[in-house]
């Protein structure tokens, strides 16, 4: 399993590479900007195989970087930490990731509708067991301009495999995010 998720992880960073060369081309129809910086919080409705399902709110650091063009498609690597020290144990869920946005029009990365999706991995640790998941995700989102930043919303969903290390068994979740987006 380890191998089939390197493997994985292997082809997304290969297949960014010509969209990270791209990106290193300032966009006129972005202001100039290369990058966009945003933070989300999300909730959703969370379901594991199994068992029954219920609201989750995502609070923990959700950290994004955009890699801006001039087309219709923008890269984007995503990040989210959960640490966590209650109780005498540490836990921990490092969720890193790749997201391609498409906006409705070419170098549209600042505002209106997009379509977004990607894939993960989950990397966590419980206390007692540590492990691996593989994680796809799809949605779409909007972009409003908020002076020189923009809020941005976005309904999805994203399925999670199974991870016999950790004894969690695959998982679908449905939710919105909501973060802000600022341009360098």
């Amino acid at each position: 399993m380890r191998k089939f998720l390197g493997s994985i992880a292997l082809v997304a960073v290969l297949a960014s590479v010509p969209a990270l060369a791209e990106a290193q081309r300032r966009a006129a129809t972005t202001g100039g900007a290369k990058h966009e910086f945003g933070v989300d919080l999300g909730v959703g409705y969370s379901k594991y195989n199994g068992a029954d399902g219920g609201i989750v709110i995502a609070t923990p650091l959700n950290v994004r970087v955009g890699l801006v063009t001039t087309g219709k498609m923008m890269w984007e690597p995503r990040f989210s930490l959960l640490f966590d020290t209650q109780g005498g144990a540490t836990t921990y869920a490092f969720n890193p990731g790749v997201n391609v946005l498409v906006s409705n029009s070419p170098g549209g990365h600042r505002r209106g509708m997009y379509l977004t999706g990607g894939a993960g991995l989950l990397l966590a640790d419980n206390g007692a067991n540590n492990g691996t998941a593989f994680s796809v995700n799809a949605g779409v989102g909007w972009r409003k301009p908020y002076g020189s930043a923009a809020w941005r919303y976005e309904l999805g969903f994203q399925y999670t495999s199974e991870s016999t290390d950790l004894g969690l068994p695959s998982n679908i979740t449905i939710g919105a995010r909501i973060g802000i987006s600022l341009w360098h």
